[in-house]
């Protein structure tokens, strides 16, 4: 990567793995946006995930090492593909279409020390708060990717190497590959969440997450892939569930679907427990859009 002009960086012992398919208008904008970093990642490995346009040669022009998926496999093959060519001690994620500001990897590293994943927040294009919106850092387990909701944003963390081998890499799920090995790398130790806003989310419509059936079908099989962890319990998992069928019963009632909204009302009746828990995501949320709102 080509160095800030009139800069002196230090070098890190970091990865920026970014997978990248069909990105040749996108893809600069990110890879200036390491360039641009106050500290000097050690190599930036894009991952072309057998592309039909230029984006391989766009990276290269950026300056990025690039590698080359055999068969268009997702982003979770191509991210397991960049973290084994790595050698360094810490993997740094970016999507392609999304950007750092200058100060995000130099911040991200000052929370890994004693931690296995440190994660920032990030602000979207459309105005929005991804990850944690409470003050100062969250510790993250296994259970805070649940309940309140996941707060790790993909394009903010920067993780173990030695954890995401010994967690098993990314899963080829349709959807939330990355949530799915977040939970299995904090069980390999801590992680931190900082609210400190560090990454541009770039919303368009081609975005895998915009697919909500999905993204449904992939969370309830994680929940049922981890029910007999230790720390998975029935109370939990109702946590976790709570947020779904809360988002049900509200899309329910503003489509007057009254029978879908008792039946929805009597899942929480039935699981008492789960209130507060829903609660504690309704919280959160309140504060996402507050920080949202008062981010420029």
């Amino acid at each position: 990567m080509q160095p800030v002009h009139g800069q002196s960086r230090p070098t890190v012992d970091v990865t920026v793995v970014m997978p990248a398919m069909n990105r040749e208008a996108l893809i600069g904008r990110a890879l200036e946006s390491v360039a641009a970093q106050t500290v000097r990642p050690a190599r930036v490995l894009v991952v072309d995930d057998a592309s039909d346009d230029a984006t391989a040669d766009v990276a290269r022009a950026a300056g990025a090492e690039v590698l080359a998926m055999d068969t268009r496999s997702g982003s979770g093959p191509a991210r397991n593909k960049g973290v084994r060519a790595a050698t360094t001690e810490w993997i740094a994620f970016l999507d392609s279409d999304d950007e750092w500001l200058p100060h995000h990897l130099e911040t991200v590293l000052g929370h890994v020390q004693g931690h296995v994943l440190a994660t920032t927040a990030a602000m979207s294009s459309g105005g929005r708060w991804k990850g944690s919106p409470h003050p100062g850092a969250v510790a993250l387990r296994p259970p805070s990717m649940l309940v309140p909701s996941d707060l790790v944003v993909t394009s903010a963390t920067v993780v173990s190497r030695q954890a995401v081998e010994d967690a098993g890499f990314f899963r080829p799920l349709p959807r939330a590959q990355d949530m799915d090995l977040w939970i299995r790398v904090l069980e390999t130790g801590p992680g931190v969440a900082s609210s400190e806003a560090t990454v541009i989310y770039h919303e368009h419509a081609t975005q895998a997450i915009k697919d909500v059936d999905l993204m449904r079908q992939a969370f309830e099989r994680i929940l049922d892939d981890y029910a007999e962890r230790p720390w998975m319990s029935t109370r939990l998992r109702d946590g976790a569930l709570s947020r779904v069928i809360w988002d049900d019963l509200r899309e329910a009632q503003a489509a007057r679907q009254w029978g879908t909204v008792v039946h929805k009302g009597r899942w929480f009746l039935n699981r008492p427990h789960a209130v507060g828990a829903l609660a504690r995501v309704l919280h959160q949320r309140h504060r996402a859009r507050r920080r949202g709102r008062s981010t420029p």
